[in-house]
């Protein structure tokens, strides 16, 4: 039987994924500082909501992440050194951010900080917890490294928790499977009770970034988690059906039905500017999406197979390894656009912006995977001997060295 360390986790087509949800939300980005997504009435409406991406990454930071605590304890295995997993979380997501969080601010300027900015507060990624930061700051995307965070926070607690008590691993599964439901559970009653509530789109916009009311999209990536996990132990195959190409194309058709839907049924508008009742509709949305884009790159991307040809090629998996830093720089330079072409703000050329911002955002994801992130993350593996590597979906690492070829048992 399989035991959490001879499990044959390699899924390179998760790097896929990530280099699709990044150039998703940079894209995004690009339409809304140009205007496109407001001017353009057949792109438009489908490049507003190229903003799923982030939802992606945290359906791939629920699955990289909870796998090898699930694994363990179905098992019956000893617990993970929380430790050693809260050394190579800070290591992950720390360095490469704060690298660009000061060439942004104070040498670029792009933007700089600026009143009522803190940059305590953003270097500890603790800005969406002040009404006045939420949004904003040289790297406003960094709203949704402070709920991963969080969430490399929760999980352990969390895991500890499920993990208490000896249980056979029957009834291990079912724990397990109870222990998601009641994450996906409470987070959308949290999100009702907060429109019940009356709360405001501002108060809402912010609670919003908060884990509890994202924790149902972590939730549906550990719920992959625990599926992989149960079939990795009894030592089975997956489903004959999920394994066809078939398959796939059914959850992606789904996938970019359910998008669709989004984009243009829903009546959100362009901007990312959104009521408490769109904002969390659009989520619900977005949940489901990423649960169907990810889902076959977990449980049918074996060689040959459909999802690891499209999701695990040379230039999918090399772009899926550089995408944090993608992520991290790509607002940055679409601010330097606009100030060096003297273009306005909501008036500037879509095609002339995104390629700049493209070219330049991969230039500087690679200069900080292979400056920063890789020698950060190799220093972390020689400070835990014997441990194995582990990577997540935003600020994760992948390919060759990294969670890509060797997700343990995020990002």
């Amino acid at each position: 039987m399989p035991t959490p360390t001879t499990v044959d986790q390699h899924l390179p087509a998760l790097d896929g994924c990530r280099a699709v949800a990044a150039l998703a939300v940079l894209v995004n980005h690009v339409g809304v500082l140009s205007g496109f997504n407001g001017r353009s009435l057949d792109l438009g409406p489908f490049l507003a909501r190229a903003d799923v991406g982030v939802s992606v990454f945290f359906v791939l930071s629920g699955f990289l992440l909870y796998r090898p605590f699930v694994t363990r304890h179905l098992a019956g295995a000893p617990h993970r050194d929380v430790s050693s997993y809260a050394r190579r979380r800070l290591l992950r997501i720390f360095p490469a951010y704060w690298v660009a969080l000061v060439v942004v601010a104070f040498v670029l300027r792009a933007p700089p900080f600026q009143d009522p900015h803190s940059f305590v507060a953003h270097a500890l990624l603790l800005q969406v917890y002040d009404g006045d930061q939420v949004v904003g700051g040289p790297i406003q995307q960094s709203w949704t490294l402070a709920t991963e965070l969080a969430f490399y926070a929760f999980l352990p607690c969390y895991a500890w928790l499920l993990a208490r008590g000896r249980r056979d691993g029957r009834s291990q599964l079912r724990l397990e499977i109870v222990g998601v439901a009641v994450l996906w559970l409470g987070s959308n009653a949290l999100k009702l009770a907060a429109l019940a509530s009356g709360m405001s789109a501002v108060r809402f916009g912010q609670v919003n970034t908060w884990l509890p009311f994202r924790l149902d999209e972590f939730a549906l990536g550990m719920a992959l988690a625990v599926a992989v996990a149960h079939w990795d132990r009894t030592g089975r195959v997956r489903p004959p059906w999920l394994r066809t190409g078939w398959a796939t194309v059914a959850s992606w058709t789904v996938a970019l039905a359910l998008f669709w839907i989004t984009s243009t049924r829903l009546g959100l508008p362009p901007s990312p500017v959104l009521s408490a009742r769109e904002a969390t509709a659009m989520r619900g949305m977005y949940s489901l999406v990423a649960l169907l884009v990810v889902a076959p790159a977990v449980l049918a991307a074996a060689p040959g197979q459909l999802a690891r040809r499209v999701l695990a090629n040379r230039v999918a998996v090399w772009l899926g390894l550089i995408s944090y830093g993608i992520y991290l720089w790509h607002e940055a330079f679409q601010d330097l656009y606009i100030r060096w072409t003297g273009d306005e703000v909501l008036r500037a050329p879509f095609l002339p912006m995104l390629v700049w911002t493209l070219v330049l955002s991969i230039l500087a994801g690679a200069a900080s995977w292979y400056l920063v992130e890789r020698p950060a993350m190799g220093w972390g593996r020689r400070t835990v001997s014997g441990e194995r590597n582990d990577g997540s979906g935003l600020a994760g690492g992948s390919g060759a060295e990294e969670a890509g070829t060797a997700v343990e048992a995020p990002g």
